[in-house]
């Protein structure tokens, strides 16, 4: 076998296993990506069970927290003022 023929097939294989760590490192970022973004949206605080409506992250997605607005002693309920 001359020596250009072993240097191609050397290269070759040097060459399929530089692809493959990529291809490992590529996944590995990927999945430390996604555990850290979940770590992140777990250890939130949540809004204020009291209070004024608003809009909170969770790990389902966004949900309201809080109460309605109280009303003014001045408001009425129902009926023409």
């Amino acid at each position: 076998m001359p020596a250009d023929e072993r240097t191609h097939r050397w290269r070759g294989r040097v060459w399929r296993a530089i692809c493959r760590a990529a291809a490992y490192v590529a996944t590995i970022h990927r999945e430390q990506s996604l555990m850290w973004d979940a770590w992140w949206q777990a250890n939130r605080v949540s809004g204020p069970d009291s209070g004024a409506l608003t809009w909170v992250l969770t790990l389902n997605g966004h949900r309201l927290a809080g109460s309605h607005l109280p009303a003014s002693g001045e408001a009425r309920t129902g009926g023409m003022p």
